[in-house]
């Protein structure tokens, strides 16, 4: 399966933004669906373990833990990871499974596993090899969200004649991300100030990310892969990267490398989704961003993020 007949629930999966919200076993209630969520990241931390890698016990320490403070690589970016997983498994042992899944960037790889054209095993070796690869650049650069629209912003990058640093990801009508180095990027949020346009920093981005100059990253991160096979997908993925279904023929692991050096437009990926019926669009982890990006996208849906409730739902 790679294009639904019909698109009604589309779940969402979040790149790397930020941990904040509620706690996910604050979110599940049933306490079978907690133990079957505790379980996911006890695998997790199974398969991650042979390339020193872990949760580092975050559903344990969950209630005072923020695994973005002072914690080993990849700790932050597996916990992301489980949550996705273990929350998309406790929606649909409630309901019904979604008709989509779209993941954005980072994202994609929980939905390559909920699709299930990647095992759990491959999911987590994914996004281990991603932070080794990614270890290597560390501090080349980062990522800031400016609450305004993409020609505003890239009216600023122009004036202030930044050509390191590009739009990377367009995600609602005034939220438009950048990609550079971290003076460029610190340039620009001093110029947004004296505009009045918010800004907010994604603080587990610390390279450069859906930036031409990732090119090499990408490559080494889909070497690394090129021992995943790949099986059907039981549930359609769309891609906010290529802007499309993705089909039986394309080759996931260089999808997946792709995020890290091409532009995202999750805008435009939100408004065909929309346009192919979708009325409900689910944020299955942490940060919040997706939930807001298609509540203020496309106003006539469904909008729910189980880890955001007061903010970010809406019928």
């Amino acid at each position: 399966m790679t294009k639904p007949s019909a698109v009604g629930r589309v779940f969402l999966f979040p790149g790397q933004g930020r941990l904040h919200g509620a706690h996910l076993r604050e979110a599940i209630q049933r306490p079978e669906d907690r133990a079957a969520a505790r379980e996911v990241f006890e695998v997790v931390d199974g398969f991650a373990r042979p390339f020193g890698m872990s949760t580092n016990d975050w559903w344990d320490r969950s209630g005072t833990a923020d695994p973005e403070d002072a914690q080993p690589l990849g700790t932050p970016q597996l916990v992301m990871f489980a949550a996705s997983i273990a929350l998309s498994r406790t929606l649909m042992s409630q309901h019904a499974p979604p008709d989509a899944l779209m993941g954005c960037s980072f994202g994609e790889i929980a939905a390559f596993v909920v699709a299930g054209a990647w095992t759990l095993a491959d999911g987590v070796r994914a996004v281990c090899e991603l932070e080794s690869v990614l270890d290597k650049v560390r501090g080349s650069g980062g990522m800031l969200l400016l609450h305004e629209n993409p020609d505003t912003v890239q009216g600023v990058i122009d004036t202030l004649r930044l050509p390191r640093v590009v739009i990377s990801c367009r995600t609602g009508p005034y939220q438009t991300v950048i990609s550079g180095p971290f003076e460029d990027l610190d340039m620009t949020a001093s110029a947004a100030r004296d505009l009045d346009i918010p800004t907010t920093r994604l603080p587990m981005v610390r390279c450069l990310s859906h930036h031409p100059e990732a090119a090499e990253s990408a490559d080494r991160y889909r070497a690394r892969l090129t021992t995943i096979a790949r099986a059907p997908f039981r549930i359609p993925v769309y891609s906010p990267c290529a802007g499309r279904w993705y089909t039986a023929d394309d080759d996931l692991r260089l999808r997946l490398a792709d995020n890290l050096r091409l532009p995202l437009d999750i805008t435009s990926a939100l408004h065909a989704l929309a346009r192919q019926g979708a009325g409900c669009f689910v944020e299955c982890g942490y940060g919040g961003g997706l939930a807001q990006a298609a509540a203020d996208t496309v106003q006539s849906t469904c909008v729910h993020n189980p880890l955001r409730p007061a903010r970010h739902d809406r019928k």
